[in-house]
C-alpha cells in the first residue's frame, strides 16, 4: 500500500493512529495537534455543558410552550457533551471526573432530581 493509500485508509477510522510517521518532527508536529484538539474539546464539552445547565434551569420556570423548548436545548446539550468525552486522548483523571459531575448534575436537572442526588422538592402546585 502506497503511503497517501495508508493516510487516506486511516483517515476513515478516527481511532486509527497509524498513519506513517517518516520524522521525528512530523511526531511532533501530530502531537502538537493532538494536544489542541483535545484542549479544543474540553473547552466545547464545558461550553455545552454551561449551554445545558442555563437551558435546564431555565426550563424549570415561565411558560409551558418556553419551558419545553428549554428542555429539549439542554437535552441536547447533554448528548453533545456526553458524545465528545470519549473523544479526548489525553485527559487527566480529575479533569475526567470534574466534566463527569458536570454531566451528571445536568442530567439530575433535567431528571428532576436535585445535584446531590434526593428527589427535588416539588411546590404544591407542580
Amino acid at each position: 500500500m502506497a503511503m497517501g493509500n495508508a493516510i487516506c485508509g486511516a483517515s476513515r477510522f478516527a481511532g486509527d493512529m497509524s498513519i506513517p510517521i517518516s520524522t521525528d518532527s512530523q511526531r511532533v508536529k501530530l502531537a502538537a495537534l493532538r494536544a489542541r484538539t483535545d484542549r479544543q474539546l474540553v473547552g466545547l464539552i464545558h461550553h455545552e455543558l454551561d449551554r445545558g445547565l442555563d437551558h435546564a434551569r431555565a426550563s424549570s420556570t415561565g411558560e409551558r410552550d418556553r419551558a419545553e423548548q428549554h428542555r429539549a436545548k439542554a437535552e441536547r446539550a447533554y448528548t453533545t457533551a456526553r458524545k465528545l468525552l470519549p473523544a479526548i486522548y489525553h485527559l487527566s483523571q480529575s479533569e475526567r471526573q470534574q466534566i463527569e459531575a458536570r454531566l451528571w448534575g445536568l442530567r439530575a436537572l433535567l431528571d428532576g432530581r436535585s445535584a446531590s442526588g434526593g428527589p427535588k422538592a416539588r411546590t404544591a402546585g407542580a
